[in-house]
């Protein structure tokens, strides 16, 4: 006896599951698949069993469709639910959909230039890299009449001042309301689309590129190895952007002619604003490129431009070739929270000192590039674990990316770092004990100097390397720590000055970021008040000093190291101090001034070199040991700071 099977239980598919349909439509599952002739009769005799089988098969189908309706409302509701468009509404709702995309990407763009902080980042124009493909679309775009060129000389632009190119502007837009809008002028001031403001913290730009509208009107030589290369279009204007090459022969002459001169683009980049920077930049790393590109390094045989400049094609094996990016790390080691580690180079200008850098080994990550490097010129062992990127910075000079990276020196010796009083003498002791220095300023003192690591510079790299303590590099940034101030001002000044990059410069941005954190520590949120004032000012030669600890009503205190050599005795140097404190408190903030006793220094600016010993009858001796560490964070270009408790 034949038994009819149980219906298994319908399952609605699961909220957010993939549904597969067959491709064949259920109009089809409908129709009746036409039978040979000789089976025509079999479906007729079957009677009533084959509508049963179709009927089934119906109520499958419906199933089905219902179980497909489910799912799709189920994935309509977890994404957007929208009725399925016709072929012409799918059309226009692509278009529409790539227009918004490429309207959000020009915001996102705009958005960049305004507010990248990083110099050479602030690219003007839409690159539009997809027509670069189009040599007939860049060939049109070249001859338009709203194209605009800048020369190029390899790595050279053509400059004018900007007063000398507001007023060639000035005459270029008179000719041109006088003549015909299609005939070739001059056409001076910055590219469309650079906002001719410096970047923050910049000064305001004192060059401008030339500029020539159309490309015609340039009027000058090019050199035919290098093809007109497309920058991008204006992304208000629309109009293209070009740079050529000129030929060696006629760079001179053309500058004449048009009253300019030729910059390197690394040296002209921080006198323009911070959009044409970038534009010449990349406009020369480019031309640089071309120019040594002439022939292909496997093959050996010519190539030809393509892609606007961008890239070129073998005309032996069809391999294209793409300007190759040289990637460097630049860091800024730091040692606890008061030190950083910076050096010069011999071919820098005097007293200028900056962060390590250098360019990745084949195989190295930047990590381990950062960790190589700062050990390989500095002799400074980096804890890997402690690398933290910051920011990139194009460096098209010729064709290179900077990668900015903050990373902690590992510890020189192993000790308890708050037993600071331990490294003190007996006679420092005692002197801590009878002033009322109390451990914490100890300690603060002498706080990360004692774990540094000994910097030594690599032989044909650096010509020095040394630590150099927050407070006096955030005064010496601040203020600048210039000769002519005076030696009171700033004893730790070398006879040049000292000066870091500038703020178009991945160094700058290291640097200040380090000196703007607000992880100094306990103790410098105790000083913070006080951050304006030295904590050392002395006089060369041999002078009385006295050690003092300044504070005001809410607990910030300071300890300050003042000499004079005029002052026959150490309450004059101390009067002499609470004179100028008063000068840059008012009255109402509560300062209080308290000595921690005195001795005499030695202060030979020539040599570099203080000594710090002997007593005060009048307030005792101090704890020399410290004022030997606060001279030594505020002459960190001395090699010689001693101290003794010997004389008077």
């Amino acid at each position: 006896m034949r038994t009819s099977r149980p219906a298994a239980p319908r399952r609605a598919p699961e909220r957010g599951a993939e549904l597969v349909l067959h491709a064949r439509p259920l109009t089809a599952c409908r129709r009746r698949r036409p039978l040979p002739p000789a089976h025509q009769g079999r479906r007729r005799r079957r009677g009533a069993a084959p509508r049963r089988a179709r009927a089934r098969a119906m109520r499958c189908l419906r199933a089905a469709a219902g179980a497909a309706r489910t799912g799709v409302r189920a994935l309509a509701s977890a994404s957007s639910a929208s009725p399925a468009p016709t072929p012409a509404a799918d059309a226009g709702t692509t278009a529409d959909a790539e227009a918004a995309a490429a309207e959000r990407a020009l915001t996102l763009q705009r958005r960049w230039f305004e507010e990248s902080p990083v110099y050479y980042s602030n690219y003007p124009l839409d690159r539009a890299a997809e027509a670069r493909r189009d040599p007939e679309r860049v060939a049109a775009w070249f001859g338009a009449p709203d194209a605009r060129v800048t020369p190029v000389d390899g790595g050279r632009v053509l400059v004018r001042d900007v007063e000398q190119q507001a007023q060639q502007a000035q005459q270029a837009q008179q000719a041109q309301q006088a003549q015909q809008a299609q005939q070739a002028q001059q056409a001076g001031g910055d590219c469309s689309g650079a906002d001719g403001h410096a970047a923050p913290g910049v000064a305001a730009p004192r060059l401008a590129p030339v500029w020539a509208c159309p490309a015609a009107a340039l009027g000058a030589e090019l050199d035919g190895r290098v093809p007109p290369l497309f920058l991008g279009l204006d992304p208000d204007s629309g109009a293209p952007h070009f740079a050529v090459q000129v030929s060696r022969g006629g760079a001179g002459a053309l500058a004449d002619a048009l009253g300019a001169r030729w910059e390197s683009a690394r040296a002209a980049g921080p006198e323009l604003s911070r959009g044409d920077a970038s534009l010449l930049a990349t406009a020369a790393g480019l031309a640089a490129w071309n120019l040594d590109a002439q022939h292909s390094g496997r093959a050996g045989a010519a190539t030809a431009p393509r892609d606007g400049g961008f890239a070129r094609r073998c005309t032996a094996s069809g391999a294209s070739l793409y300007p190759r990016v040289d990637p460097a790390i630049i860091t800024l080691v730091t040692a606890g929270h008061d030190h950083c580690l910076l050096g010069r180079k011999p071919e820098w200008p005097p007293g200028r000192y900056s962060t390590l850098a250098g360019f990745l080994e084949l195989g190295e990550s930047l990590e381990q590039a950062l960790a190589r490097e700062v050990l390989e010129e500095s002799g400074v062992a980096v804890e890997l674990a402690s690398v933290r990127y910051e920011a990139s910075q194009p460096w098209p000079f010729p064709r290179s990316l900077m990668v900015g990276f903050y990373a902690a020196a590992a510890e020189a010796t192993s000790g308890d770092a708050r037993d600071a009083t331990a490294h003190l003498s007996h006679e420092g002791r005692m002197a801590m004990i009878d002033t009322g220095l109390t451990p914490a300023e100890v300690a603060d003192a002498l706080g990360d100097a004692r774990y540094l690591q000994r910097p030594v510079p690599q032989e044909g790299e650096l010509e020095d390397v040394r630590w150099f303590h927050r407070d006096w590099l955030r005064w010496a940034v601040d203020q600048g720590a210039d000769p002519s101030l005076g030696p009171r001002v700033s004893p730790a000044a070398s006879p040049e000055g000292f000066v870091i990059p500038g703020p178009y410069s991945l160094a700058h941005r290291l640097i200040r970021g380090w000196l703007d954190s607000a992880n100094g520590g306990a103790a410098d949120a105790r000083a913070a008040p006080f951050g304006a004032v030295p904590q050392v000012a002395i006089d060369p030669g041999v002078q009385k000093y006295v050690l003092l600890r300044v504070s005001d009503a809410a607990g910030s205190s300071k300890l300050l190291v003042r000499g004079a050599a005029a002052a026959p005795f150490h309450n004059d140097v101390l009067q002499a101090a609470k004179a100028q404190l008063d000068a840059v408190f008012s009255r109402g903030h509560g300062l209080r001034v308290e000595v921690l006793g005195g001795g005499r220094l030695e202060h030979d600016p020539g040599a570099r070199r203080v000594a710090v010993y002997g007593y005060s009858a009048a307030f005792g001796p101090a704890v020399h040991e410290v004022t030997a560490a606060l001279v030594r964070r505020w002459a960190p270009l001395y090699d010689d700071v001693t101290c003794s408790y010997q004389g008077y």
